[in-house]
């Protein structure tokens, strides 16, 4: 079981992990060097499916 404070501090994280994706595919927007611009693209996107796996997971839990 997840205490409530787990769950503020996982919810922080969930956070943390969208505004990085976020600035991620803003620097890349803002990027000419087209390798440069793939790579914080990829990152964003990574950062993106960790938001999405763990909401999944703490979304299933939350209906148990």
């Amino acid at each position: 079981m997840i205490t409530q404070k787990e769950l503020m501090l996982l919810d922080d994280f969930l956070s943390h992990v969208q505004t990085t994706s976020d600035i991620m595919n803003h620097v890349a927007a803002e990027l000419t060097d087209s390798q440069a611009k793939q790579l914080c693209q990829q990152f964003a996107q990574r950062e993106q499916q960790h938001f999405q796996t763990m909401s999944k997971h703490l979304n299933a839990g939350q209906k148990m």
